[in-house]
């Protein structure tokens, strides 16, 4: 099979993630459309689903420790129970629209089904945790340590995706979160539609199905989401989830209003109880999106409040439903973080180590990284500009909706720099480490905000002059085109180091016990070797420590670590000066190296992998 087919077509078992994904997608849709009623945002009944599962599965298994086995095997059955009744009372599960759309997507998914991890968090956190809880069916606690993770302390709503995925597949999936993140964008490209649709006063647009309203959601999110970068979107990384749930926090919060300006009071207390879904999902999602949280939630009130045609007594009485739900999942975690799980999670330093003096270079920083992206830039000066208007001028829905998106995205932006003078350590303060990584969870509320806007701007300026029925092959050709000339690009995972990298660490199980105490050497390289070694050993031998590019001072921690008798394997991916006179042999460059001693004697060779050649 030739190398480029192999992108589509790596290994027999792609079938068996997206059979799985499948499964729990229908549990999620079934469980959410059930919870939500008649009246709700169809599109976003697999959030709401997803949000109560997390609900359930956090607050039984801190308070009662129940094993996530039996808790998994109860939402199995109430989510089959769910499908029949939501099949029964809407004529289906899932929008006709969405089926389109993966059928459109199917050489991407063959795509994404044949990945692997390959990306440094995805080792450090978002692949050992599920792994761990499907060792051990619990949360990490005192009792049940697992020091491999980076941020234990991380809320779990994330994970269970791929622990619930492997469950059903009998294995872990490393893939489930990308091929998750792939049906999050479509999903929310049926919010895009629905936006489109309000937004041109054709509702029609939401009630057929055509191939052509299927290809323009799916390519909003996929082709023309200025967010979306592969290495983000197809690996175990929240971000998609965190950005996903931002901007359907900012849709309901917007609709709210919208409600109760028509004075269709039921119809916003439907909102409200998918907002307080949403919102308790993606405070459980990461720790920093407690403050997307509180940003949608103020920006939402702020609004209700400014414009006098929202009744703001009746806002206030749907606090609760949009509230309580976050609140009392929040406490719940930090009630587990803070008697089970100190110092897993990223804490604010004193005030006097605060990088006060620094907030002029990182605010030049924080500009440059957004100047590079200047599609995504564009959006947000469109949006925050219109926001501004909106907020003190208040005329209409489209003053509404940017005037929530500002507040948020200048809230959120505003909590990054706090996040860079108070978290960061100065080395990553000073290059503004992961800005554009973070800024991905304002791209699909962006996204619905351009996409509302345009198609007011269609309907009043240009519906009249061009008949959009000529062009409507164009999506459709591009969505199932792109794949095929991307393929190499989106299959990032077969890059040559990353794949050495995991050989290596899939070999070393077999040639180190538990008693061993290994060290790393990659003084050329970033320490990515020794992030994956730890993976793939997992338990099986005691890590030493690494020295890489990024230590300055990487002879003299070689100059500590050696002297301790208990460290008698090292893995050697590369040399540096001096490394062959401290370690007391040389090692051709080339090959990856695992040699052993006994007590203090001479490094003696056990094993060794020719490394492939990179352009």
């Amino acid at each position: 099979m030739s190398t480029y087919m192999q992108y589509f077509f790596d290994h027999s078992g792609q079938v068996l993630p997206v059979v799985a994904m499948a499964i729990l997608w229908l549990g999620f849709a079934s469980l959410g459309g059930a919870a939500s009623g008649a009246g709700r945002m169809r599109a976003l009944d697999p959030l709401v689903g997803w949000a109560w599962i997390g609900f359930v599965f956090t607050t039984a298994g801190v308070f009662l420790a129940t094993p996530f086995t039996y808790l998994a095997m109860v939402a199995a059955v109430m989510a089959a129970g769910a499908c029949v009744w939501v099949w029964r009372r809407d004529g289906g599960v899932v929008p006709g629209v969405f089926l389109r759309m993966l059928v459109l997507t199917i050489p991407f998914l063959v795509l994404v089904s044949a990945m692997r991890a390959s990306q440094w968090d995805e080792f450090s956190d978002w692949m050992i945790i599920p792994r761990y809880m499907l060792e051990t069916d619990a949360f990490p606690s005192k009792d049940n340590p697992y020091p491999n993770a980076v941020f234990t302390g991380y809320p779990y709503s994330w994970h269970f995706v791929t622990y619930l995925a492997s469950r059903i597949a009998g294995g872990l999936l490393e893939n489930a979160g990308a091929l998750a993140n792939v049906l999050l964008l479509l999903m929310f490209g049926l919010v895009v539609i629905q936006l489109i649709a309000r937004g041109a006063e054709r509702p029609e647009l939401m009630e057929r199905s055509g191939w052509f309203v299927a290809a323009l959601g799916a390519a909003a999110m996929l082709l023309t989401n200025p967010t979306f970068s592969q290495k983000i979107v197809l690996t175990s990384y929240a971000e998609t989830a965190s950005a996903v749930a931002t901007g359907a926090g900012v849709v309901l919060g917007w609709l709210i209003c919208e409600a109760l300006v028509d004075d269709d009071r039921r119809v916003a207390r439907r909102y409200a109880w998918q907002m307080g879904a949403v919102l308790a999902l993606l405070i459980n999602l990461k720790q920093a999106t407690m403050v997307l949280v509180v940003l949608i939630v103020l920006a939402t009130l702020f609004m209700a409040i400014r414009d006098r045609r929202i009744p703001v007594v009746m806002f206030v009485k749907l606090l609760p439903q949009i509230v309580l739900p976050a609140v009392i999942l929040y406490l719940v975690w930090r009630y587990h973080v803070l008697n089970e799980l100190v110092a897993r999670e990223i804490v604010i330093r004193p005030f006097d180590d605060w990088y006060i003096d620094l907030i002029p270079h990182i605010l030049m920083k924080m500009g440059v990284a957004l100047a590079k992206k200047g599609y995504y830039l564009s959006l947000l000066i469109i949006a925050v500009g219109f926001g501004l208007r909106g907020f003190f001028r208040a005329a209409g829905p489209v003053d509404r909706f940017a005037a929530i998106c500002a507040m948020v995205i200048l809230g959120y932006n505003t909590f990054l720099l706090f996040a860079y003078v108070t978290t960061f350590g100065k080395f990553d303060a000073l290059r503004v480490a992961s800005f554009w990584r973070y800024n991905m969870h304002l791209g699909p509320m962006l996204i619905a905000f351009s996409a509302y806007g345009a198609a007011i701007v269609w309907r009043r300026h240009l519906a009249a002059r061009w008949n959009w029925q000529r062009a409507q092959w164009l999506p459709i050709v591009l969505l199932l085109a792109a794949p095929f000339v991307f393929a190499k690009k989106i299959r990032f995972d077969t890059a040559p180091m990353t794949v050495h990298f995991r050989a290596v660490g899939a070999a070393l199980p077999a040639l180190l016990t538990p008693a061993d105490q290994y060290f790393v050497s990659d003084p050329t390289g970033s320490g990515e070797s020794a992030v994956i070694l730890r993976y793939e050993l997992d338990r099986g031998a005691k890590f030493g420590g690494v020295v890489s590019a990024f230590d300055p001072h990487r002879l003299k921690t070689l100059e500590r670590v050696l002297p301790n008798p208990k460290l008698n394997a090292m893995i050697v991916f590369s040399m540096d000066k001096g490394f062959a006179e401290r370690i007391g042999r040389n090692f051709p460059p080339g090959s990856t190296y695992l040699v052993r001693r006994v007590g203090l004697g001479p490094w003696e060779d056990v094993m060794s992998w020719p490394q492939p050649a990179v352009k």
